[in-house]
């Protein structure tokens, strides 16, 4: 019996120890997170092309994970689109503009998602 408690202390701190280093890893190495506001207002197709990519990097990244992308916003004037998962690259650039920027939206949204990356052609 004296022999088991040593050993179940010593294990028991080793799995203590692994957790809390997988733990300190996983802050200290943690994937950044970003919301993307896409104002889809309206834009020349030529615009809109370099929109989309600069969308598809962003997708391309969180695929890898290298980025987390909490969520992807549409907006313009006529009203706004929120995606809980990010579309895939090809429905963002099927997309059709229309409208006027917004920029009393664009702030507010700004506001309230605290890391956010702007993309659109008056961005």
């Amino acid at each position: 019996m004296n022999l088991n408690t040593p050993l179940f202390k010593t294990l028991g701190l080793s799995w203590l120890m692994f957790l809390i280093t997988g733990l300190l890893i996983s802050w200290l190495f943690a994937i950044p997170t970003l919301t993307v506001l896409i104002d889809r207002s309206y834009c020349p197709s030529n615009q809109w092309q370099q929109v989309s990519q600069t969308y598809t990097d962003l997708y391309h990244q969180h695929q890898r994970r290298q980025l987390q992308l909490r969520s992807v916003i549409l907006f313009s004037n006529l009203g706004q689109e929120v995606f809980a998962s990010p579309p895939l690259p090809e429905a963002i650039q099927a997309l059709s503009t229309y409208g006027y920027s917004d920029l009393y939206r664009q702030a507010e949204l700004q506001k309230t998602y605290s890391k956010t990356q702007l993309l659109g052609c008056h961005s």
